[in-house]
């Protein structure tokens, strides 16, 4: 925290409405959307053990949209619709998504109350601010194509900057530009050590619990994450006008060279 004010790349995992905490409104952002289906099948798996205790994953749904779902064991929860947004384990359920793209208190602080007190709102504030508020969106189910584009529009976040550094340089001086500085103020005798791209939290097949969704489970994730599905469309739509604008850039620069 001590550093946010120097460094050029942060990584971040909490609501929007939190970043201005950190001066952080109108830097680039970047996200990456992920189907709320596959989503939901991967925080159940994930923390199967922790939070969920080998129960089947519909009947956690069931138990979150009643407002009866407790993690701890032996406890059980007065009916309370709204849960504790530091409850991870039920709030991750709910359209998590949608809620970590608002930047209004208001909505995110009835997000989690699963009467849905105000479900439109959060959506168009939701989708309003995935299109106005970040610079670019990935999908998880296109990770590589998205990380691609990534790199695309922030050249720093390449796997080998020394060669990208080069590429730049090479780009310019086809237009025209004199580059005096062809590693672009990379620090002397710069190794690169590479940057690929890794996987690191891939979800745990179950030894409990539910081993594959069924219609009804799939259909509990859409009920209680209907404001991802939702968000996720949006992110859709939104990566394949992304990936047309790259592709028209990248054919214009070769029309310009040729």
């Amino acid at each position: 925290i001590c550093s946010t004010n120097d460094n050029s790349v942060m990584s971040y995992c909490a609501s929007l409405h939190a970043v201005r905490t950190f001066g952080w409104k109108d830097v680039d952002k970047i996200t990456v959307i992920r189907n709320p289906v596959d989503r939901a099948w991967s925080m159940y798996r994930f923390t199967l053990n922790r939070c969920y205790h080998c129960k089947e994953m519909k009947d956690v749904l069931k138990e979150v949209v009643s407002g009866v779902f407790t993690s701890k064991v032996n406890h059980t929860r007065e009916r309370d619709y709204l849960y504790d947004p530091n409850d991870s384990c039920a709030v991750q359920m709910i359209g998590h998504q949608a809620t970590n793209l608002l930047s209004s208190n208001g909505l995110y602080n009835v997000a989690n109350d699963v009467s849905f007190p105000r479900e439109q709102d959060i959506v168009d504030e939701a989708i309003r601010n995935l299109r106005e508020q970040f610079t670019w969106i990935g999908l998880t189910d296109r990770i590589e194509e998205s990380v691609d584009s990534f790199r695309e529009i922030f050249p720093f976040l390449a796997e080998n900057l020394t060669e990208q550094a080069l590429n730049l340089k090479e780009e310019f001086e086809k237009q025209g530009e004199q580059v005096d500085d062809e590693l672009f103020s990379l620090p002397f005798n710069y190794t690169d050590k590479g940057c690929p791209f890794g996987h690191r939290n891939a979800g745990k097949d179950p030894a409990c619990g539910t081993e594959e969704m069924d219609d009804e489970t799939i259909e509990l994730v859409h009920r209680i994450s209907n404001r991802d599905v939702a968000v996720y469309r949006a992110a859709q739509e939104r990566f394949e006008i992304q990936q047309e604008v790259l592709r028209e850039f990248k054919e214009s620069l070769e029309e310009r060279w040729k």
